[in-house]
């Protein structure tokens, strides 16, 4: 109980409740959007939008070819403020550089859906301005995150989701659909408020990393959370190659109650990455971390999991409408599925990402998108949206046993 207690205090010195609070706001922020543009506008235009926001956040991930995760690992290693500066500066310019590649590859990709489903345009611009501003809002989080300054890390994503969702219903109201959409592509480039002016400087200076050895951790970085967000596009992939935009919008709505419990885990993840990166050869620190992790996300997921099943017939008619009923068993298998996930892939991901070894989560999402892409091109056609849903439940399944299974064998092979 001393240790667990410990714990807390320790989360809560390093402003973890203002981090839990924003991601909150986050989540809350993007769920009530999402219910509202659900219930105003029809299942056939939301289905397209959810189809066209998948691709996006399988693009997200690549944000300056990982150059804002190559910064917070090296960034948080840097003994002083004048080289943690210099490192975001040169990886600010080289980063927006890598990034303006990425935004093309989004538009290519996207825009062989309209070979489908006719004129996406309109949506698929919209969506190329808000990855372009996701850019900025990831350097400007990992700039504070590296210099330990969580509070203002915590008031980007309060501003950013507070601000959407505002614009989202001054947006929905005024011009329905393409203001919903305009909102969304405004969002991220509120961050720019607290970008430091002097991150404009590009000078030609020293570093005191090896260049090859970050990028080289910022593209396994950037691979793990594409390959991993891919698998969890790739059901709505699947179900846009293969079933209708109806089914889309039925699946989407049953997955994003379960989708917004991912924040509880990564509450704790995001607060204490640095100081796990710290650690990362401290055998008894993290197998301290590991135990009060379980202390708590044990507990916690028993009781999601008892009050999902006892809801799942009802609650997603009862928020979205009627014309979304039946999706019950879709929730309660997506449920299972993620608190599995919270219990071995989002703690030994994350793990390995802060030790250094982002290339074990990059095998682990190729191995996890195998088993979806098998499972949901035999299941789907059999099954429509519950065979998609069983096949996501499966990859999370392999990818969190075989995560959990190599962080031990590393675990081991330390000294304390």
């Amino acid at each position: 109980m001393k240790e667990l207690l410990k714990f807390f205090k320790e989360f809560i010195q390093n402003n973890g409740l203002l981090v839990f609070s924003a991601m909150l706001i986050a989540k809350l922020s993007m769920l009530i959007i999402n219910i509202a543009v659900a219930r105003l506008i029809p299942k056939e235009e939301f289905g397209l939008i959810a189809l066209v926001f998948s691709v996006f956040a399988i693009f997200a991930p690549l944000t300056g070819l990982g150059s804002y995760q190559g910064l917070l690992r090296y960034g948080v290693l840097e003994k002083d403020q004048h080289s943690r500066d210099r490192l975001s500066q040169y990886v600010f310019h080289r980063g927006l550089f890598n990034h303006i590649a990425v935004c093309f590859m989004f538009l290519g990709i996207s825009y062989i859906y309209t070979l489908k489903y006719g004129d996406l345009k309109i949506i698929i611009l919209l969506f190329g301005i808000r990855i372009l501003g996701y850019y900025f809002q990831n350097f400007i989080e990992s700039y504070y995150r590296i210099n330990h300054n969580n509070k203002t890390f915590a008031w980007v994503n309060i501003s950013i989701n507070l601000g959407g969702l505002v614009m989202a219903f001054i947006g929905m109201l005024l011009w329905g659909l393409i203001g919903y959409l305009i909102a969304m592509a405004i969002m991220p480039w509120i961050s720019l408020i607290f970008l430091k002016r002097n991150i404009f400087v590009h000078n030609n200076f020293a570093l005191n990393i090896n260049k090859k050895e970050f990028w080289k951790y910022s593209l396994h970085g950037s691979m793990t959370y594409f390959l991993s967000d891919i698998l969890f596009s790739m059901d709505f992939l699947l179900i846009g190659l293969l079933l209708s935009e109806n089914d889309l919008a039925m699946y989407k709505t049953a997955i994003i109650i379960p989708m917004n419990l991912s924040i509880l885990p990564l509450v704790f993840m995001q607060t204490d990455y640095p100081k796990l990166a710290k650690n990362y050869q401290n055998k008894n620190y993290l197998n301290y971390y590991i135990k009060n992790y379980y202390k708590i996300f044990i507990p916690l997921g028993v009781v999601i999991l008892f009050i999902g099943w006892m809801i799942q017939d009802d609650i997603v008619s009862w928020i979205f409408g009627e014309k979304y009923a039946g999706n019950g068993s879709v929730f309660i298998i997506i449920l299972f599925a993620l608190v599995g996930n919270m219990w071995l892939r989002n703690l030994y991901g994350n793990l390995a990402s802060a030790v250094g070894k982002a290339n074990w989560n990059t095998y682990t999402s190729l191995i996890g998108l195998s088993v979806i892409l098998l499972l949901g091109l035999w299941l789907i056609p059999l099954y429509g949206i519950v065979g998609a849903a069983f096949s996501m439940a499966g990859a999370f399944t392999c990818t969190g046993i075989v995560t959990a299974v190599l962080f031990k064998k590393y675990l081991k092979n330390l000294d304390y």
